[in-house]
């Protein structure tokens, strides 16, 4: 899960030079057969295997299209750098973190009435990305798919200790004390990636700020600084670096992910999205996962769930009719199994449903049951250093700087 650290006025500019190059906007490309090739250009690492199989799947029913998929490392900088020189890729996969500069720069088509957005039966996915990019009443892009953010933790070892799945916070404190006290490691942190550091506030402070926060920071009624809920939720993070194992800010993500798949700790906060990941190292691995209790019941708890990327097609394409005719695949009954299976993600179609026992009870008691809430990241842009200051407040767990802090960048970078 990276995160776009450019300047949205970078974009901007792009996009304005992008629009006087029209013609070279996703330019009419023909395939060696004669056909139409498609660029697409998504920045999931992880799913490179699964989109080729989609790809190859795709190609065998549409035999005129051959469908290219673009993927690199820092994929968004890559993305800017080709949108400055007027280089769209015909349809573009980005996490929704990363969506309202792309939004901004106004260089994707409405996709409101196609096949695609009309198999998108997730209201409230789609009200997230219409939120975060500031684009309601138009439809620019769509969830492609929504991942949760949880506890995930090794079900073999909760038996091994005798060890229930906490449902408050004081059990939660409680189950790391007892990893501990058998000689393991309850948690293994990756806070070298600072988006890690957001991650685990999210995971806090989704559930403890309330509905109505973001509204009240809009119209300047509430702060972070001023805000009960995010003070109890710096402390918090606090008490969980308590429990981190040894150097968290020398471990990144793909450590972790390879940490706990080897055992090393007994909790993971993370992702669906690093399931398939883990899996890899460990096929064998026994994956559970519940949400973070961050009350004094179980009733205070509500899962972070929002759509992971999102899909749109460039305004000026040169190939728009397959790049739609892709699109619609995408977001087909076998398109959104294929793709969200092997992620270990949830459809956005409602007759697409997770076959994985880690992932089926949090759709079901939770998602479907709407106990949900949205990632306080999702209302910053991509500029923001939110990022980088919670990871600077772990290190220096100066909580009134961090939360003033927190103020000054939603000033520069909140999604208003």
């Amino acid at each position: 899960m990276s995160t776009f650290t450019a300047r949205r006025v970078a974009l901007a500019a792009s996009a304005a030079l992008i629009l006087s190059l029209t013609a070279a906007c996703g330019g009419d490309d023909s395939g060696g057969s004669g056909g139409t090739t498609v660029e697409f250009f998504q920045s999931k690492t992880e799913a490179v295997d699964v989109v080729d199989q989609i790809i190859a799947d795709f190609e065998a029913e549409h035999p005129g299209i051959d469908v290219e998929q673009n993927n690199t490392p820092d994929a968004m900088t890559v993305l800017q750098s080709r949108l400055a020189k007027g280089e769209v890729p015909d349809v573009i996969a980005v996490n929704v973190s990363d969506y309202n500069d792309l939004a901004t720069a106004g260089i994707l088509k409405d996709l409101a009435g196609t096949e695609a957005a009309d198999a998108v039966s997730d209201d409230n996915a789609t009200a997230y990305v219409a939120r975060a990019g500031q684009t309601e009443g138009t439809t620019p892009a769509l969830p492609w798919s929504v991942n949760a953010q949880v506890v995930l933790y090794d079900v073999d070892q909760f038996d091994e200790l005798g060890l229930t799945v906490p449902t408050t916070w004081d059990e939660f404190v409680d189950t790391a004390r007892a990893v501990e006290d058998a000689g393991q490691d309850p948690f293994y942190f990756t806070w070298k990636d600072s988006w890690t550091a957001k991650l685990v506030l999210n995971s806090l402070a989704g559930s403890l700020q309330g509905p109505d926060f973001w509204d009240e920071l809009r119209d300047g009624s509430a702060t972070f600084a001023g805000s009960e809920a995010y003070q109890e939720a710096a402390e918090k993070l606090l008490v969980l670096k308590e429990h981190a194992q040894d150097d968290p800010f020398g471990r990144g993500y793909e450590d972790g992910n390879i940490a706990f798949a080897g055992g090393e700790s007994v909790m993971y906060v993370q992702g669906t999205w690093a399931i398939p990941e883990i899996l890899s190292v460990n096929p064998d691995k026994n994956i559970g996962a519940f949400v973070m209790p961050v009350g004094d019941t179980a009733d205070d708890s509500v899962i972070l769930s929002a759509p992971d990327s999102v899909v749109g097609i460039a305004e000026n394409s040169g190939n728009a009719e397959a790049a739609q005719e892709f699109v619609d695949y995408l977001f087909s009954a076998q398109g959104q199994a294929t793709f969200t299976e092997d992620q270990r993600l949830f459809s956005v179609r409602d007759d697409v449903t997770s076959a994985e026992d880690v992932l089926a009870p949090l759709k079901t008691d939770w998602i479907d049951t709407g106990r949900t809430a949205m990632y306080p990241d999702g209302m910053f842009t991509g500029a923001s250093d939110l990022a980088a200051l919670t990871q600077t407040f772990l290190q220096d767990e100066d909580t009134g700087a961090f939360l003033e802090a927190l103020d000054t960048d939603f000033q520069s970078h909140g999604i208003q």
